[in-house]
């Protein structure tokens, strides 16, 4: 045999037997991280089911009462419902985006508020509270005085080319911040859907943007978290699959891996209002390639880089955990009471078969 050829051999096999040797050691907590995903994912048909009742409801009460001066316009959903990335909100308020595309280009509405208060005025009935939003209108329905759903009504134009502009704005708002925005919602659905050709890669993808959404929700309150579509773009641009030696997907590191890489993206920034600081920015792939992290102040950019370096820390220390009872321990801190931890006498026969598998002696 040729030394070179040799030489490639033996490096190949130490690359094996280390990549063996980590398998070995780290805990196995991979049913944990599946079972976390069936609790937080935004997948049960019934929800589906009332949530498309609402936005067809919503769309027949659109056709028969904006009258014959509104354009025709055609729907389609988008957001975390048309991307496979939904988690089971903690508040239990399901929601689902819808677009609604007007045939008409923006010159029909210079002011594009007057255009969302003719489609709040359309829907806006017994039993359902609308909102007009800057980014949408919003459609509220409640049950026992609580909001238990809600439709985000996105209104678009749409000029010659085909290039759909958004509608942004409230009736209270400056008339420079009345404008419409360039928007491209179904090509930015198409790569967040596409990110991945594998199906198994794939799914661990859409797992871990639900793990890190449903981290989002138990780890802010109030104003300043990161937008969800922010960290589904990061997953867009920064997420590598982790599979072990077997085949078999490792979410835990693969979570590890994307957090790192996340933290490694923040740079330093100086402005007059906060001076030097550390920030993210998130660009969106496409129109208008806006930073989805820019209305983050300076102080709330430094609790999420805190907060994503406690989450490092946990899926580290977590990896270092050779129980998977101590690991999950470390892990409920950061993904909330949806994440189990097992029992010692559920865990044994796993952690030694794990054990034995490899062929490794301690």
């Amino acid at each position: 045999m040729h030394p070179l050829i040799a030489i490639g051999l033996f490096a190949g096999i130490a690359s094996w037997l280390l990549s063996k040797e980590k398998e070995a050691k780290m805990p196995a907590v991979q049913r944990e991280f599946e079972n976390f995903h069936s609790a937080i994912c935004f997948d049960e048909d019934d929800e589906k089911a009332k949530l498309r009742e609402k936005r067809d409801t919503l769309v027949k009460a659109l056709k028969a009462n904006l009258g014959d001066d509104v354009p025709t316009f055609t729907n389609f959903n988008q957001g975390s419902y048309s991307m496979h990335t939904g988690v089971v909100p903690l508040d239990g308020n399901f929601d689902i985006d819808v677009g609604l595309i007007f045939n008409c280009d923006q010159d029909k509405y210079p002011d594009p508020v007057v255009l969302k208060k003719k489609v709040r005025d359309a829907v806006n009935t017994n039993f359902r509270t609308v909102l007009i939003r800057r980014p949408c209108v919003t459609v509220n329905y409640l049950s026992g005085g609580e909001v238990a759903y809600h439709v985000d009504l996105a209104v678009y134009s749409r000029d010659a080319n085909g290039t759909l502009y958004l509608a942004k704005g409230k009736e209270n708002s400056a008339e420079e911040h009345r404008i419409w925005e360039i928007s491209d919602p179904k090509e930015l659905t198409k790569l967040v859907c596409g990110a991945f050709s594998d199906s198994d890669e794939l799914a661990q993808y859409r797992r871990c943007i639900r793990y890190l959404k449903r981290w989002r929700q138990w780890q802010f309150t109030g104003s300043g978290a990161p937008l969800s579509i922010a960290l589904t773009v990061a997953a867009l641009k920064w997420f590598k699959p982790s599979f072990n030696t077997s085949g078999k997907p490792v979410d835990l590191l693969a979570m590890l891996d994307w957090v790192n890489a996340m933290l490694h993206q923040f740079t330093y920034e100086y402005n007059q209002t906060d001076g030097t600081h550390q920030r993210l920015k998130v660009m969106l792939p496409v129109a208008p390639y806006s930073d989805l992290m820019a209305k983050r102040t300076a102080a709330q950019m430094k609790t999420f880089k805190e907060k994503l370096e406690s989450l490092r820390d946990a899926l580290s220390d977590a990896y270092d955990e050779e129980l998977p009872e101590d690991a999950c321990k470390l892990l409920k801190k950061q993904f909330g009471d949806d994440f189990k931890v097992p029992e010692k006498a559920q865990t044994a026969k796993t952690v030694s078969a794990a054990v034995i598998s490899t062929g490794n002696s301690a």
